[in-house]
C-alpha cells in the first residue's frame, strides 16, 4: 500500500528529501503511533484544500467519522487494525470511495484525497466553515477565510472589491499593500465576485511557497464548473441623483455607474464542465480639481472634468478529468477598457488630461495529478498579454507651481506598452508520516516593448506664486527623443522546500527554504529561509486545543521587475529610455526664457551653456529588496464559534528601492548650504540603498454564529522609512538617513470589520467598517536647496516672528533656512486627518418558479432551519432563498451604501509651505468608485 516505498528505497528516498530541503526526513518508525490511524488532506481538482468534508471509515456496519478542518486535513486515531471502506463527501464534489484501506496496529497511514467535479442539486446547502484554533500552520486565527455568505459584505464590482481587500489585508503588508494571487498567480485582473469561490488572507504567512510577505497576502480561488446547468445575471449601478454631493465642489457632479455581470456553468461531458463569466461596465465619472486659479492666483478653481470609463471582461473556464487521478483546468480572461480625461484632479487642471486604454488576455492551464497515496503533483502555466496606450490631449509645455497647480500639456506624453508575462509552476505535496512536505519551482519571463515620448513637450517649474506672476521659472526640463522605443526581457526563477512537521500532537514545526534569482541585476541568487512553530501548551487530547502559541521568522524579496499589483513597464525600461542615447533629458536651472506655448527645440537645449544633461542607469551593485519579518502571537478559542488572536509583528527592509542623483554637489545640513558647484551632468541611478522598519500589534476576532458571521481586526502600527520607492529621491544624496522618518503608510491605528447577519424575513445585512487615524505626510518648502535637482527640501525650526518663519501647528518653521544653522525638521512631520467609512449592504432573495422536490417527492429543503443557502453549491454561490421550500429560480435585490454616515473623509493635506493651500486638503476619499461623498448602489440578481 505504501507506494512511495515501492518507487524508491529508504536510503534513496532520504537523499531525495535531503536535496530538496537540506534536511533528512527521519525514519518512519521513529514517528509511529501506538495505535493505528489514518490522516491526510482533502483537496479539490485544482489542489486547493476542501474544509468541512465528511470522511467516513466503515467496517462491518460500524462507521467512524471525521471532518476536514480549514486546512483540509482529517485524522482518525486509535482505530482497530483491519480493512476499511473509506468514503468522502463534500458539497460541490462527487462522492469519493475507496475500498481496502488497511490500518495496521502501531502505524499511522497517510492518505490524501483529491475530489472530482460533481452534479449538485439546487437544494444543496452548507454550514459555515469551522472556526477553531489548531497547530496546523495554515489554520492561524489571524488568517481570514471568506467563502459563501462571508462574501456578502464585499462589493460585486471588481475595482471596489480590490480596494476593500487591500483595506482588509494592507495594514500588515508594509508600503506596497497586500499582494493578490489569483489561482496561485500574481498577475492578472481581479475577477468579479460571482466567479470567486474563496478568499484567504494571511494564511500560513511563513510558508516558503510564497515570495511575498505573508501578512497581507491575498489568495483568490475561482470557481470550477458544475455538472448541472446553472447561471446568474447581475446588474449593479448608481446615479448622482441617489448620492450626496462632494464637499469640494459647489454643485453635485453629474455621473453614473453601471455594470452588468453574468455567469453560466454546466457540463460538457461526464468528465468535463465549464464556468463562463462576463462583465460590461460603464462609469461616467467626474474628476475634481481643487487648485489655485492660474488666471487669478488670489482665487481657487474648483473644476469638474469628465472622466468616463468603459470596460469589458470575459472569462471562460473548463475543468476536465483526464483520468481517475488527473484533472486539467483551462481558464482564459479577456479584459478591455477605454477611458478619457485621465490624469486630472486635485492640483492638476483639465489641460493635463489624456486618453488611455488597455487590453489584457490572461490564459492559465493547470494539471493536478494524484501520483499515489503520498504524492500530489501540480503544474500550472500562465501567459498574460497586456497592451496599453495613452495619448495626451495637449502638447504644450507642462507648467507647475509648487503646491498650487499644474496646467499645460501632460508631461507623460504618448505611451504605448506591449507586455507578455509567462509563468510556469510545478509544485508537489508529499506526506511522510508526520511530515507534510511541499516543494516546487517557479519560472517567470517578462517581455516588454515600450514606446514613450515622456517629457518631449517640456516642463516649467515655479517655486512660488510670485515667481509665476513674474514669469521667472526656477527650472525648465525637456527630453530629446532619438529613439522612442525600449525593449527588455526580465526573467526570474525560484525553488522552494517546505516541511510542516507535526512533531507532537500539540506541536508543529514548519521550516522551509526558498531560493530566488533574476537577470538584469548583479544580485543573481537570494536565499529566503522560513521558520515557524505552533504550540498548544498542555494539550494532548483529541478535541481541538483552546490556546495555540505561534511564532515565525522569514525572509522575503521584491524583484527588480514590474511594480507590485501593476501593469506598468518594468523599471529597467526607464533606464533604457533615459540612457542618454535613446533619449536625452536636459535640465536648465533658473532659465532666462519662458514660452508656455511651445517646447524649446532640443538643438537649442544641447547648445545652451546652462543646460545640464540627465542620464539614467541602474546601480551596478543593485540588490533585490529584502524584507525580514518576524511574529509571535496567541490564538485563543473563546467559545465554540468565536476565536481571538493577538500578534506582534516586526518588519525590517534593507536594500529598499530608491533613486539618487550621484553627481549632486555636497551639502552641509548644519548650515543648510550647498558645497561646490553644479555638475556638468546629472546621473540618476536606480538604487537599493533605502530601508524601512515597522512594528505592529494586530488583534483579530472571528465569530461564526448561526445567524452572524463576523471578522474584525485592530492594528497599531509604528513605521519609519527613508524612501518611498523608485520615485523617491533623498533630499541630501550623500546622507539618505537624513530622511529617515515616519512612513506615509504608517497610520498608527486602523480598525476593520466585515460581517454578514441573517435577519428575519430572509433578509441579509452585511456591514463593512474601515477606520484609521491620520497618516503622516512630509512638509517641504517647494524648492531645491540641497543641490539634488529635486524640489524636496524641508524647512528648519526657526525663531517665531523672524522673517520667512511661519507659525504652524508643528512649530515655527523657517522657509528660507540657508546659512542660519537651524535644525532641519524630520521627514513625515505632518499628520493627516483620520478617516472612517461605514458601508452597508442589505439583500432580500425571493424564490420564483416551480418548487424543487426531494428524492421522495417531498420538499428538498428540510434540514436545520439555521443552515443558510449562501455557501458553495456545485462550485457556485447561491443567494439565501425566501422560503423553507426552495424554488428553481430566485431573484435577489440589494441596496448598498458606501460611506453611509456621509462623513467627509479628507485626503492628505498640502505639505508645501510656499503654497497658499499649505495645510489644507484638496481631495476627499469617498471610499468608492464615484465622486459623491455618500454613494447608494442598487443591484438585482437572477439565479437559475
Amino acid at each position: 500500500m505504501n507506494s512511495i516505498r515501492l518507487l524508491l528505497p529508504r536510503r534513496a528516498r532520504g537523499w531525495m528529501l535531503l536535496l530538496l530541503g537540506m534536511v533528512l526526513v527521519l525514519p518512519v518508525g521513529l514517528f509511529a503511533q501506538a495505535a493505528g490511524g489514518l490522516h491526510g488532506v482533502v483537496a479539490d481538482p485544482s489542489g486547493a484544500v476542501v474544509p468541512g468534508a465528511d470522511v467516513t471509515l466503515t467496517q462491518g456496519g460500524v462507521a467512524a467519522h471525521s471532518q476536514s478542518g480549514q486546512d483540509g486535513s482529517y485524522s482518525f486515531r486509535g482505530m482497530p487494525a483491519g480493512t476499511y471502506a473509506m468514503g468522502v463527501q463534500a458539497q460541490g464534489f462527487a462522492p469519493f470511495t475507496q475500498q481496502g484501506v488497511a490500518i495496521v496496529a502501531g502505524q499511522t497511514k497517510e492518505m490524501n484525497v483529491a475530489l472530482s467535479i460533481a452534479v449538485e442539486k439546487q437544494s444543496v446547502t452548507v454550514t459555515s466553515h469551522p472556526n477553531t484554533v489548531s497547530v496546523n500552520p495554515d489554520q492561524n486565527a489571524s488568517a481570514i477565510d471568506l467563502q459563501g455568505s462571508d462574501l456578502d459584505a464585499l462589493s460585486d464590482d471588481p475595482t471596489q472589491l480590490a480596494t476593500e481587500l487591500q483595506a482588509l489585508a494592507g495594514s500588515g503588508a508594509g508600503p506596497d499593500g497586500g499582494q493578490i494571487y489569483i489561482d496561485g498567480f500574481s498577475s492578472g485582473q481581479l475577477p468579479p465576485k460571482s466567479s470567486i469561490r474563496e478568499i484567504r488572507i494571511n494564511s500560513n504567512p511563513f510558508s516558503a511557497e510564497f515570495d511575498k510577505l505573508g501578512y497581507g497576502r491575498i489568495e483568490i480561488i475561482t470557481k470550477a464548473g458544475s455538472n448541472k446547468l446553472s447561471g446568474q445575471v447581475l446588474s449593479i449601478g448608481t446615479d448622482s441623483a441617489l448620492n450626496t454631493a462632494n464637499p469640494l465642489v459647489p454643485a453635485q457632479p453629474d455621473y453614473y455607474f453601471y455594470e452588468l455581470i453574468g455567469n453560466l456553468s454546466g457540463p460538457m461531458s461526464k468528465e468535463a464542465s465549464y464556468f463562463f463569466n462576463g462583465l460590461r461596465g460603464s462609469l461616467q465619472n467626474e474628476s475634481i480639481v481643487n487648485a489655485i486659479n492660474p488666471q487669478d492666483t488670489n482665487s481657487t478653481v474648483r473644476q469638474l472634468v469628465p472622466n468616463p470609463l468603459v470596460l469589458w471582461s470575459f472569462s471562460p473556464r473548463v475543468d476536465v478529468e483526464l483520468g481517475k487521478n488527473n484533472t486539467l483546468t483551462l481558464r482564459d480572461s479577456f479584459n478591455w477598457n477605454t477611458s478619457t480625461g485621465n490624469g486630472v484632479g486635485t492640483l492638476k487642471l483639465a489641460q493635463q488630461a489624456s486618453n488611455s486604454g488597455s487590453e489584457e488576455n490572461d490564459f492559465e492551464a493547470g494539471d493536478t495529478m494524484v501520483v499515489n497515496d503520498h504524492l500530489i503533483n501540480e503544474t500550472h502555466f500562465s501567459w498574460t498579454r497586456n497592451r496599453t496606450y495613452q495619448t495626451p490631449l495637449y502638447g504644450t509645455p507642462s507648467i507647475t507651481v509648487q503646491g498650487a497647480f499644474t496646467t499645460g500639456g501632460s508631461s507623460a506624453g504618448v505611451n504605448q506598452d506591449h507586455q507578455d508575462n509567462f509563468e510556469l509552476q510545478n509544485d508537489s505535496t508529499l506526506t511522510e508520516e508526520n511530515h507534510t512536505i511541499r516543494f516546487g519551482t517557479r519560472w517567470r519571463v517578462h517581455r516588454d516593448a515600450n514606446y514613450s515620448t515622456t517629457g518631449a513637450n517640456g516642463s516649467y517649474i515655479f517655486q512660488s506664486i510670485p515667481h509665476y506672476l513674474a514669469g521667472t521659472p526656477d527650472q525648465y526640463s525637456a527630453t530629446a527623443i532619438h529613439n522612442p522605443l525600449a525593449r527588455a526581457i526580465v526573467t526570474d526563477g525560484a525553488f522552494f522546500y517546505q516541511d510542516d512537521w507535526r512533531w507532537k500532537p500539540n506541536f508543529t514545526l514548519s521550516y522551509g527554504l526558498r531560493m530566488e534569482g533574476q537577470n538584469r541585476i548583479s544580485d543573481h541568487v537570494d536565499w529566503a529561509p522560513r521558520l515557524a512553530i505552533a504550540w498548544a501548551p498542555g494539550h494532548w487530547g483529541k478535541n481541538p486545543p483552546k490556546t495555540v502559541v505561534r511564532a515565525g521568522y522569514g525572509w522575503f524579496y521584491d524583484r527588480f521587475t514590474v511594480p507590485v499589483n501593476s501593469t506598468a513597464p518594468p523599471f529597467i525600461i526607464s533606464a533604457i529610455h533615459g540612457n542618454g542615447i535613446n533619449q536625452q533629458d536636459y535640465v536648465v536651472n533658473n532659465p532666462d526664457f519662458y514660452d508656455p506655448a511651445s517646447a524649446v527645440p532640443s538643438a537649442d537645449l544641447s547648445a545652451n551653456d546652462a543646460s545640464i544633461p540627465v542620464i539614467y542607469s541602474v546601480d551596478p551593485h543593485f540588490r533585490a529588496n529584502l524584507f525580514m519579518q518576524s511574529a509571535i502571537g496567541v490564538d485563543r478559542q473563546i467559545s465554540k464559534r468565536i476565536t481571538f488572536n493577538v500578534t506582534y509583528l516586526q518588519y525590517r527592509s534593507i536594500h529598499t528601492f530608491n533613486s539618487d542623483n550621484i553627481t549632486a554637489p555636497g551639502f552641509d545640513p548644519s548650515t543648510y548650504t550647498v558645497i561646490g558647484s553644479q555638475p556638468s551632468v546629472y546621473r540618476y541611478q536606480f538604487q537599493s540603498g533605502g530601508t524601512w522598519k515597522q512594528q505592529q500589534i494586530i488583534a483579530t476576532t472571528s465569530a461564526r454564529l448561526p445567524k452572524l458571521s463576523l471578522t474584525a481586526s485592530y492594528t497599531f502600527t509604528e513605521a519609519k522609512s527613508d524612501t518611498l520607492g523608485f520615485s523617491s529621491f533623498p533630499s541630501v544624496p550623500q546622507d539618505p538617513s537624513l530622511d529617515f522618518g515616519r512612513a506615509v503608510w504608517g497610520n498608527h491605528n486602523r480598525y476593520f470589520m466585515l460581517a454578514s447577519y441573517a435577519a428575519p424575513w430572509k433578509i441579509t445585512i452585511a456591514p463593512l467598517i474601515n477606520g484609521f487615524s491620520g497618516a503622516p505626510y512630509n512638509i517641504t518648502i517647494g524648492n531645491d536647496l540641497t543641490g539634488n535637482n529635486q524640489f524636496n527640501a524641508r524647512p528648519t525650526y526657526g525663531t517665531c516672528g523672524a522673517p520667512d518663519v511661519v507659525s504652524t501647528r508643528y512649530g515655527c518653521l523657517d522657509t528660507n533656512p540657508v546659512g542660519k544653522g537651524e535644525k532641519i525638521t524630520p521627514y513625515g512631520l505632518g499628520t493627516g486627518p483620520a478617516n472612517f467609512f461605514f458601508s452597508l449592504r442589505v439583500s432580500k432573495s425571493i424564490g420564483v418558479g416551480p418548487r424543487i422536490k426531494g428524492e421522495n417527492g417531498g420538499p428538498a429543503f428540510q434540514g436545520n432551519p439555521s443552515v443558510q443557502s449562501g455557501g458553495l453549491s456545485g462550485g457556485q454561490a447561491r443567494p439565501k432563498l425566501d422560503a423553507a421550500v426552495q424554488r428553481k429560480y430566485s431573484l435577489t435585490f440589494v441596496a448598498a451604501a458606501q460611506n453611509l454616515l456621509n462623513i467627509v473623509n479628507l485626503g492628505s493635506p498640502n505639505g508645501i509651505m510656499t503654497s497658499p493651500l499649505f495645510g489644507k486638503s484638496q481631495s476627499v476619499d469617498t471610499g468608492g468608485a464615484t465622486p459623491g461623498n455618500r454613494a447608494i448602489l442598487v443591484q438585482a440578481m437572477f439565479n437559475f
